[in-house]
């Protein structure tokens, strides 16, 4: 379905060019869900931006079905951290707004846009302005918006890390219960571990300066996941441990010479028997 071939990037900058990826090998099957995890400045969002054509490599290729990506296309569809609706359209009018701009019939995009706002649960708000929903229903909405476009490939950037944990499990639930509906191909940003082992079937751990595949974890467990599965629970203190110098690595470039990790005295050590014998 899409493969990155040594895929790179630099950018340049007032203080010098900055290699932000570096020699990206990465094969995502069609149908599958995919995540991509990282400390922060490891190139995730970078390799989300040229799979979408919003950026363009450096180096190396992406091919999409054997055919390389040159630039944006509505096969490829993003979903931002923000919903970024317009305020001034009903929930109805924003999932319809871009099969509008891609000539999609006034019936045809109603039927869809109805189809989809019922899967994600939204149907009684079809016809209320954006400012009037919380923003978990916002991001419902831009991910009805996502999926009525019929895209290949759903690119999503981090799109629950803004809400609360409530509404994100809430999100995460109705995610995977769309996903195992609508087999589509998705590739997911993120910074949280559990978050990534909860949705996929594949996990990316990426490595920093520059940004590169460090592992990946296949995550074979039986849908729908919950956080305290104890199968789960094991990848994510994997992912955890494997993520540990990476995180300490990124910290030391960015702060302070004065700064160094320390152990505090009140936070112990996940591997101690504190509290066994009790």
């Amino acid at each position: 379905m899409l493969k990155l071939k040594g895929a790179g990037k630099i950018f340049s900058t007032n203080n010098g060019n900055i290699k932000a990826l570096e020699n990206v090998n990465l094969t995502v099957a069609r149908g599958e869900f995919l995540s991509l995890v990282g400390p922060s400045g490891c190139g995730k969002t970078t390799v989300l931006n040229i799979i979408a054509g919003l950026e363009k490599a450096s180096s190396g290729k992406v091919y999409k079905e054997g055919r390389e990506i040159t630039g944006a296309g509505p096969d490829r569809i993003v979903m931002f951290q923000e919903p970024a609706l317009f305020p001034w359209l009903r929930v109805i009018d924003n999932v319809e707004y871009g099969m509008k701009i891609a000539g999609v019939s006034k019936k045809e995009r109603r039927e869809r846009a109805m189809h989809y706002l019922k899967m994600v649960h939204l149907t009684r708000f079809a016809h209320h302005f954006t400012h009037e929903l919380s923003g978990g229903m916002r991001q419902r909405v831009a991910l009805s918006r996502a999926l009525a476009m019929n895209s290949d490939i759903l690119l999503m950037d981090e799109p629950f890390a803004a809400l609360d944990s409530q509404t994100r499990r809430i999100l995460h639930t109705e995610l995977q219960q769309i996903w195992c509906a609508t087999k589509k191909t998705i590739i997911f940003v993120t910074h949280n571990v559990e978050e990534a082992v909860l949705l996929a079937d594949r996990v990316i751990v990426m490595a920093a300066d520059p940004g590169r595949i460090k592992k990946e974890y296949r995550v074979n467990l039986a849908r729908p996941r919950a956080p305290e599965h104890a199968g789960l629970i094991r990848i994510v203190n994997q992912i955890m441990k494997e993520l540990k110098e990476e995180v300490e690595k990124v910290a030391r470039s960015e702060y302070d010479s004065g700064w160094s990790l320390q152990k505090s005295a009140f936070l112990l050590s996940p591997d101690s028997n504190v509290g066994g014998n009790i």
